[in-house]
């Protein structure tokens, strides 16, 4: 139970890496602030957590909207005082060749994936900072350090969110809450819609070049040692390790977890 009594809010929890997260955290003790913009499926994870004995409050936001994190934050303050770790794992991505990409989608990445952890971070902070101790914890990708063409998007959208995360952790140090701490997970592909989905990875890249699924799954996990995709749960594991005392001096720096995909 190594995080007993704390609280976590978690973006993007009604799927993939965010619901692996909100479980695992769970079992390691925390109550849950499930945030996501599909309010079914958001039930569904907060009736699982209760049933294994933990609170869970699910909220409908889209991260990229100032208006819905501002309610968001006004939802949250009514039920709890507290506010312990944040993790912003809320992101899109939607492939195209540079010169094909409409401008209007270019945006709604990053606005998601890079802005959406601004908007949240920002509105939930201060909470971390009454309590004098907490964990910010932004889940990246191999695509904020490693060229990945036709998805420019994604990739600007993750480079820059390795980017906050290492100024956020030396201003809010040198902020006098030396304390808190921000780090990123860096996955390669992961055992999700994202990748499978109807308009995952494989169904995109497969409708842009015109071959097989099964050819474009063998070329990705031939870019790893491990030939293979990860599992949620491998990214959930290091969350729990970044949200826990174990981790306490360990801050701006960005893992990989990516089965031998990338070295730096």
């Amino acid at each position: 139970m190594t995080l007993k009594n704390r609280v976590a809010l978690i973006t993007g929890a009604s799927r993939g890496i965010g619901r692996s997260v909100a479980t695992a955290f769970a079992t390691a003790g925390a109550d849950v602030i499930l945030v996501a913009r599909s309010g079914k499926a958001l039930e569904e994870v907060a009736g699982e957590i209760v049933k294994m004995g933990r609170q869970a409050f699910a909220v409908s936001c889209d991260v990229s909207s100032g208006e819905e994190v501002d309610e968001l934050n006004k939802k949250v303050s009514k039920s709890f005082d507290r506010l312990d770790i944040l993790v912003n794992s809320a992101g899109i991505s939607k492939r195209s060749r540079f010169l094909d990409y409409d401008d209007e989608t270019w945006f709604e990445v990053v606005r998601v994936n890079l802005f959406g952890v601004y908007l949240i971070t920002k509105a939930f902070l201060p909470k971390i900072e009454k309590t004098g101790s907490g964990r910010i914890i932004n889940i990246a990708s191999v695509a904020g350090k490693a060229p990945v063409p036709f998805n420019t998007a994604y990739s600007a959208s993750k480079h820059g969110v390795l980017g906050l995360t290492k100024s956020l952790a030396s201003e809010i140090a040198q902020s006098g809450f030396p304390q808190i701490t921000v780090n990123a997970i860096c996955p390669y592909f992961v055992e999700t819609d994202m990748l499978r989905g109807k308009n995952g990875y494989h169904a995109q890249m497969a409708a842009m070049s015109g071959k097989p699924e099964a050819e474009i799954e063998k070329r990705i996990t031939g870019q790893n040692l491990q030939k293979r995709v990860l599992e949620p749960q491998e990214i959930a594991a290091m969350a729990v390790y970044l949200a826990s005392d174990d981790a306490r001096g360990v801050t701006g720096q960005a893992f990989n977890i990516c089965g031998g995909r990338i070295f730096h």
